[in-house]
């Protein structure tokens, strides 16, 4: 069901909700992978708003879901560095600031954090824009923006059903059309109370307006456990107070401690430390693969991944034959053609270790491998996920295989979102 906007002219209204319908009262089959308290979902992208592809807009739609069924006394709490998208058919800004104002509407309390270059006036509806939220006389929406220097760069929502069903949901992707018609994005959706609190702390540095070097980090390498985890999890949230102490000192070890294979999918990737410990691992004999976009692959200043891509190319580095390689990505999730330099194609930040093995880990986050995403103590707001979990490996493993079109197998069915344990009432 869907509630409309009071602050909105009735003028169209009917056609607006005509596209709601269109678009979220029948999904088309998203591409999800679940388990009891993580579900895994990645986009499969078209590259055209002529027609939505089956999966395309399988995040969007999963974090509307979330928004859609807060009640009363819910809260929830969202975060985005980009913000775009006028169309409920091919956009995003439209359908989940709709979603947001139903929620108010409903009596939900939604907090919204957003990067200062985010324009807070620009109406995706006539009178749907994130002012008009946060100006609401009944109920409005509580609006943080970024300041200092540093970029406000997560993809996060935080959904507070009650006591005991907490859920943080954490893509790669940023809140527009974009992420799901043009680029290959992923998400999880965590139920856990001890995540969700590490990361409505984070949330709550924001509301203070502390960001950057002046929040406080209390709340980083909060641990916890999923059901079905092989060991425990944990988060980091960048900046970094210690340079000592970062995100990329806890991969280090991870990739240093790979048996079997390496696997990664990175937007930007210029960390000097972090392509060694890749290449140590191909001198271990261990199969390492990557996906950079090739729109980040030259020598311009613009490429931030030349230098690594060179890097892995170099044969002076490696002791026998093995090799780091970089492999392209498919441009869609339904054609053969492959990446042939389109902006942004690969949005994602994730490396998988020993992903087919018993002890997986998967790191993922909005956090790219450079020095404000990874390694800087004045570096963006981010998060970076520490997942040590067989199913949510499998997960990431079968989106890596989708985008560069390796899998050996088809893969299995879909799981209908609206079966979903995560996604049911």
């Amino acid at each position: 069901m869907f509630w409309p906007l009071p602050s909105i002219r009735r003028r169209g209204v009917r056609a607006v909700s005509a596209l709601l319908l269109l678009a979220f009262a029948a999904p088309a089959t998203a591409r999800v992978i679940e388990g009891p308290d993580w579900m895994v979902c990645y986009n499969r992208p078209g590259q055209t708003g002529a027609a939505r592809l089956e999966g395309e807009f399988a995040i969007r739609d999963l974090l509307i879901h979330q928004l859609n069924r807060l009640e009363s006394g819910h809260r929830a709490a969202l975060a985005t560095f980009t913000l775009s998208g006028d169309s409920f058919r091919s956009g995003a800004a439209a359908p989940i600031l709709w979603a947001v104002s139903s929620a108010l509407d409903r009596g939900v309390r939604v907090h919204f954090a957003i990067h200062r270059r985010i324009n807070r006036t620009n109406e995706f509806l006539p009178g749907l824009s994130l002012r008009r939220l946060a100006d609401r006389p009944a109920n409005p929406m509580e609006l943080s923006v970024s300041s200092g220097r540093s970029l406000m760069h997560h993809k996060i929502g935080l959904f507070d059903y009650g006591e005991r069903d907490r859920r943080v949901f954490v893509g790669s992707g940023n809140f527009t059309g974009a992420a799901a018609m043009q680029q290959w994005n992923i998400a999880v959706l965590l139920r856990s109370p001890t995540l969700y609190g590490a990361y409505a702390a984070e949330l709550d540095e924001f509301r203070a307006g502390r960001f950057g070097k002046a929040k406080q980090r209390t709340h980083d390498r909060t641990g916890f456990r999923l059901p079905g985890s092989w060991g425990n999890s944990w988060v980091r949230f960048a900046p970094f107070a210690d340079r000592r102490d970062t995100a990329e000192t806890d991969i280090l070890p991870l990739l240093d401690a790979a048996e079997e294979e390496i696997l990664f999918a990175m937007h930007h990737f210029n960390r000097p430390p972090l392509r060694r410990a890749l290449v140590a691992a191909a001198n271990r004999g261990l199969r390492v693969a990557g996906v950079i976009p090739e729109s980040d692959r030259g020598t311009n200043r613009f490429a931030i991944s030349g230098a690594t891509v060179r890097y892995f190319a170099n044969p002076n580095l490696y002791t026998g034959t093995n090799r780091v390689h970089l492999l392209p990505a498919r441009v869609n999730a339904v054609g053969t053609t492959l990446d042939s330099g389109q902006p942004d194609l690969v949005h994602l930040k994730y490396a998988l270790v020993d992903p087919s093995g018993p002890r997986p880990v998967v790191i993922h986050g909005a956090a790219n491998w450079t020095a404000s995403g990874v390694a800087s103590p004045v570096g963006n707001d981010e998060s970076i996920l520490f997942l040590r979990h067989a199913g949510i490996a499998r997960a990431f493993l079968e989106q890596f295989h989708c985008m560069t079109g390796t899998a050996t197998s088809p893969p299995s069915a879909p799981t209908q979102p609206e079966v979903s344990a995560l996604l049911s009432p």
